[in-house]
């Protein structure tokens, strides 16, 4: 009786690694995508990496927390309430009549609105951030962004985009 083997060679297993990732980098891009937009919306004051680099304590990182939760809860409705507005929009753009600004005026000018609500809900969760900072934290938070600053400004001189 003859048996057969199976051997799965390190191609085949890098290759499932490979497409598990892909498979899973939805959730993980969606996820990311509302890190990057609390972080822009907060002035990069709540940036992850930044939260990291200040040694927070506990009762600080508590406070921020909430602070995430608060915001995250703000663009979920953000989000849910311009859906909505942009598929309208969407709708007339692609419609079989042309569509004019007129058209589109009280959906576009909701969304600006939204828009003006969200970024003065995360201005007002970074005020909240940094009255939690001590003044130390404060001037390697300036720091890091004033290098991090530096260093964008040297990536766009690299490519030309300066100019």
């Amino acid at each position: 009786m003859k048996t057969k083997r199976v051997t799965v060679g390190i191609g085949t297993a890098v290759a499932s690694l490979v497409l598990l990732t892909l498979l899973s980098s939805p959730l993980y891009a969606q996820v990311d995508a509302m890190s990057q937009a609390r972080t822009v919306a907060t002035f990069g004051l709540m940036s992850p990496r930044l939260m990291n680099a200040l040694n927070l304590t506990p009762e600080q990182a508590a406070k921020i927390e909430a602070g995430k939760k608060a915001f995250r809860e703000a663009q979920r409705a953000y989000l849910s309430e311009i859906a909505p507005l942009r598929k309208e929009v969407a709708d007339k753009l692609f419609g079989p009549n042309p569509a004019s600004e007129a058209d589109v005026a009280r959906p576009i000018t909701k969304i600006a609105d939204l828009r003006e609500k969200i970024l003065r809900d995360g201005f007002r969760i970074a005020l909240d951030v940094r009255s939690v900072l001590t003044p130390e934290q404060l001037a390697k938070a300036a720091a890091i962004r004033q290098q991090l600053q530096h260093l964008q400004s040297e990536v766009r001189d690299l490519y030309n985009e300066g100019r």
